[in-house]
């Protein structure tokens, strides 16, 4: 009985701190984390605000959790697509399509993620997303490389180039005033596809329909 107990306060416990954090996502959505509050976060999750800190010490603490998991959502994804068995040319092309599609259907929290300006806790998770991309897109290149795909270069160096060259591509189109993502939102994402292709050395290959079914929003 008291196991049963004390598994049931685990999930409890569990529970609370999902809706915590599903809460703070939401508010980062809307209106960045400039605009989160511990008293709408608590409001929106069912608490008491008191109840926050019994799982997070501080809004810096909370909004860098949030930060880390809808980023490490999105690197799996595509570390998963990196990792298949296509020819190394298909799968980056397939990583960058993913990436750019899902920041263009998920606009504003992309913006943040990627450009709103943070405190230093955050940026130290925006620079470790940022390296992780790099790996992704090195170990591709890498493969190519390998198998001749790709014409010999110092894949960390292109990788690196690779994985600044998106984020700075779509500031633009992703700030809240710009309307460049109304009308041609595919047009920005392949322009960027092929840039970085061309970038590795080749052309971009044809969309995929798994691409199209990995484009549901961030």
């Amino acid at each position: 009985m008291a196991y049963r107990q004390t598994d049931k306060v685990a999930a409890r416990l569990a529970d609370t701190r999902r809706s915590i954090l599903d809460a703070a996502r939401m508010l980062v959505a809307d209106g960045g984390f400039a605009a989160v509050q511990m008293t709408e976060i608590a409001k929106r999750a069912g608490v008491a605000t008191g109840t926050l800190y019994r799982y997070f010490s501080s809004k810096e603490e909370l909004c860098r959790q949030v930060f880390r998991e809808v980023s490490a959502r999105e690197m799996d994804m595509l570390a998963t697509i990196a990792s298949g068995n296509e020819p190394a040319r298909e799968r980056l092309a397939e990583v960058l399509r993913t990436f750019a599609s899902r920041a263009v259907r998920g606009r504003r929290l992309a913006y943040v993620l990627l450009a709103e300006p943070v405190d230093v806790n955050l940026a130290e998770e925006r620079a470790f997303f940022r390296r992780t991309h790099a790996e992704i897109f090195a170990g591709i290149l890498e493969d190519g490389i390998e198998t001749g795909e790709f014409p010999k270069t110092n894949a960390r160096i292109a990788a690196a180039c690779i994985a600044g060259a998106i984020p700075t591509a779509l500031i633009g189109p992703l700030a809240p005033e710009s309307h460049e993502l109304d009308s041609a939102p595919e047009r920005v994402v392949e322009e960027i596809v092929s840039f970085c292709m061309a970038g590795a050395g080749v052309t971009a290959p044809r969309k995929s329909n798994q691409t199209k079914e990995r484009r549901a929003s961030l």
